[in-house]
């Protein structure tokens, strides 16, 4: 099998869109709520494009776009995305004009964009990519389901580029449902926003950004399995785990969600520095394509933020080589990922 690279990543996030400038100047919120930072989508779309696109959409094609003009790959060989509700927006909309106006004056427009699979739909569409196309939406894996994917296309030899990306919108009804079930807001850490994060992945490293070296997904792994899964990786990788230059963790200050990731680091990786990134990314159902896409350029441009490390290991000097990207869903499902520096980096 063919080495597999992420050639590019893009975001629009609580940070400023479209770029890396959350590595030296990241902006830092307090609230329990608040939506990206949207582009200046007329760069990229006309305005009646514009007007007919939900959020999301918009969304969606800028950082596929941007993704494009970066890399060159217009038309990629597959299309895979993790949604956690998908185009929540569009689906508001069209509900209350069904509770508002009854079944004869409802919008077309609305109900077509607002299922899960629209967004990659309309990647499909607008790109005129023909190939490969699915979406996941499993919660906190939505995103993770998606690369493992796209992984494992790689390993068949089925394709040899993809593009993978990670949505989902927020809004204020949305944000009520989700705080009254437990999952953000309230008294709880950390601010709940959206996602928009997209990889373009190719079989090709000239000027990619790092490789992806493994992955594995589990489901109610114990202890040992856990450990075991990661010697694993480790060894398709040709690392040792002190090779390791930290572990991503999405630990958001909650105690009953983050001891799952403190187990795994404290007692399988003892001495390995560790990350976080939902401080500045939010939380969402797929945070976790922030944390691929923050990982990616931490190792393409040779340094990792300060305010990312937590925890009492000191940081690892020179320039990171290895990430080891650790993602949980209720302590049931696990997401490991490991990204390396591409040679000469």
């Amino acid at each position: 099998m063919k080495p597999v690279y992420i050639q590019a990543a893009e975001q629009i996030s609580l940070q400023q869109p479209l770029c890396e400038a959350w590595m030296s100047e990241p902006n830092v919120y307090d609230v329990p709520y608040a939506r990206a930072i949207d582009p200046d989508f007329k760069q990229w779309l006309t305005p009646v494009e514009s007007r007919r696109l939900g959020k999301i959409l918009k969304r969606a094609w800028v950082t596929a776009q941007s993704l494009a003009r970066k890399t060159g790959v217009e038309h990629p060989d597959a299309i895979l995305v993790g949604t956690g509700l998908g185009c929540m927006e569009n689906t508001e909309r069209f509900l209350e004009a069904l509770c508002r106006d009854g079944e004869s004056l409802l919008s077309p427009t609305h109900f077509m964009q607002s299922t899960h699979n629209t967004i990659a739909s309309l990647l499909a569409l607008r790109s005129h990519t023909h190939g490969y196309n699915i979406t996941y939406s499993h919660k906190d894996v939505s995103f993770d389901l998606a690369l493992q994917d796209a992984w494992m296309q790689f390993r068949m030899g089925k394709i040899r580029t993809a593009l993978v990306g990670g949505y989902d919108e927020l809004t204020s009804s949305y944000f009520t449902l989700l705080e009254r079930i437990g999952y953000m807001g309230g008294s709880l850490p950390g601010t709940g926003s959206e996602a928009a994060a997209a990889l373009l992945l190719s079989t090709e490293a000239d000027q990619g950004l790092c490789e992806l070296a493994a992955m594995r997904m589990l489901y109610r792994p114990t202890e040992q399995e856990l450990d075991k899964t990661l010697h694993e990786l480790l060894e398709e990788a040709h690392l040792s785990p002190e090779a390791l230059t930290a572990v991503m963790t999405g630990v958001i200050g909650r105690e009953a969600h983050d001891v799952p990731y403190h187990r795994f680091t404290q007692q399988m990786l003892p001495g390995v520095p560790t990350l976080r990134y939902k401080q500045w990314f939010g939380i969402s159902y797929t945070a976790s394509a922030y944390a691929v896409y923050a990982a990616a350029h931490c190792l393409d441009k040779g340094f990792i933020p300060e305010g990312m490390y937590y925890g009492n290991t000191a940081p690892r000097t020179g320039r990171p080589q290895a990430l080891l990207l650790l993602n949980q869903s209720e302590g049931k499902q696990y997401s490991l990922i490991i990204l390396r520096a591409l040679c000469g980096h």
